[in-house]
């Protein structure tokens, strides 16, 4: 079989909406929230903040370089730079953590993105209509306790994706994100203006931006480093391939920062349409990843008969912009599959649903009849974790920041000066120099910093 044609992007602009789709929807509006809440507030959002500019610029032009470069998936990608290397075995197994480790994100997110179907579907129906006190919460446990419900809603949003995927890059991800990032971001900026009228505004800016430097431990170092590199989508495969579709006319150093800027602006917002809702109604911001689905029910309830409205609205584009975040996350195994001449597009697409699927629904029995499983529970670190509970810490928290430590020095110590110069198009400039002093020092150092202290 002929590997299958490489694709490039129709815009900087598409490729914008594609990369900030990547995370926005789930890795802003349903984790930053809660992770924000169980982490001091904050103490967290700055070291968030910081993490994004310090390690996740650099490390973002870095992997759309490596993409760009190659015109390959993130496996061929690492592997063509890495070939000749004495450190080739090593190299060999990053392109393989940055093929698996997106499906093994994906077995959680399609989890969280089946319950932004349900929700949107129980919108439309009234089920969410005259919630009484505490009824949102038992909602939304009533959810996790039905194993049938999870796994449908899980199966339709792996349907939706890998259908998605199968389109390729022009029918499929192009048109799925010029549609459906734009009402997303209409939605969140309605709902901020809403929280800000009718929520504690005040209390949830305090909250959120006065830090409480006592609350600064090792853990949340690197649970900010892990939602920087989740929001980013570093290490994850999807930024690498998306680049490998940018065409050479566009700067990747500018994309880098947009991205990183709308992706950052996006996890604030979300926080400001949540919390104030949160405060001003008394409900628990330490809800912990259900926050979004227990705490907007009421928001919309409490808005009249618009709610039902706006809830279905709000609820269906999260969907969606999960979505976004799928298909991007899929992409990589479905390119390397198909651009290598293993199978065409489609039965890729379908192949990797099917494991996907598999693996999903043990996440999701977690909930409910698998939650006493506690595959590590022997080691200290995973004591108390579910299968998905050690498949999201694993994905998100080790593994996204072992690629990104790992890639950083691939690119700062193996791969030609000459090759970055000439993707980045800066010139041997100081923005140039102080790119390259981050890559091959500041990133390997810090993220390797936070392992030795919290994972090691």
């Amino acid at each position: 079989m002929q590997p299958a044609k490489h694709e490039h992007w129709s815009s900087g602009f598409t490729f914008l909406l594609a990369a900030v789709g990547s995370a926005v929807g789930l890795g802003n509006i349903w984790r930053f929230p809660y992770v924000v809440a169980e982490n001091g507030g904050g103490a967290f959002v700055l070291i968030y903040l910081a993490i994004v500019f310090v390690f996740g610029i650099p490390l973002l032009m870095s992997e759309l370089m490596i993409g760009r470069s190659s015109q390959k998936p993130p496996l061929s990608a690492i592997q063509t730079f890495g070939r000749g290397s004495r450190a080739k075995k090593l190299w060999n197994a990053l392109g393989w953590s940055y093929l698996l480790v997106p499906l093994g994100i994906l077995t959680f997110y399609s989890v969280v993105a089946g319950w932004t179907l349900d929700y949107a579907f129980g919108m439309s129906i009234g089920t969410f209509n005259n919630l009484e006190d505490g009824a949102s919460a038992s909602m939304f446990q009533d959810l996790l306790q039905s194993p049938i419900k999870l796994v449908f809603w899980m199966t339709l949003s792996i349907g939706i994706t890998v259908g998605i995927v199968a389109r390729g890059l022009k029918s499929g991800l192009e048109q799925t994100v010029k549609i459906l990032m734009p009402a997303l971001f209409v939605i969140l900026i309605i709902l901020v203006l809403y929280a800000s009228i009718t929520g504690d505004f005040a209390k949830s800016f305090a909250f959120m931006f006065e830090p409480d430097f006592s609350k600064i431990t090792p853990e949340l170092v690197l649970m900010a480093a892990g939602q920087a590199f989740f929001s980013l989508s570093l290490g994850s495969g999807a930024i690498m391939v998306y680049g490998s579709y940018l065409t050479r006319d566009i700067s990747i150093p500018k994309m880098a920062v947009g991205v990183a800027l709308a992706d950052s602006g996006v996890a604030l917002l979300a926080g400001f349409a949540i919390f104030p809702i949160v405060f001003a109604f008394g409900v628990d911001h330490s809800a912990g990843p259900g926050l979004v689905f227990v705490t907007l029910p009421i928001v919309f309830n409490d808005m009249g008969g618009i709610g039902q409205i706006f809830g279905v609205l709000f609820f269906l584009l999260l969907a969606f912009a999960a979505v976004t975040s799928t298909i991007s996350l899929l992409e990589p195994m479905v390119a390397q599959l198909s651009e290598e001449g293993t199978f065409k597009r489609a039965r890729a697409a379908i192949y990797s649903g099917a494991v996907l699927w598999v693996v999903g629904v043990f996440v999701a029995l977690s909930n409910n009849i698998l939650s006493d499983v506690h595959p590590l529970g022997f080691l200290p670190l995973f004591e108390g974790k579910t299968i998905e509970g050690v498949i999201e810490f694993l994905s998100a928290n080790v593994f996204m920041l072992l690629n990104g430590l790992l890639v950083s020095v691939f690119v700062g110590w193996s791969i030609k000066r000459t090759v970055t110069l000439e993707e980045m198009g800066l010139g041997d400039s100081v923005l140039f120099k102080i790119w390259f002093m981050l890559v091959r020092f500041v990133v390997p150092l810090g993220v390797g910093f936070i392992f030795y202290d919290v994972v090691l």
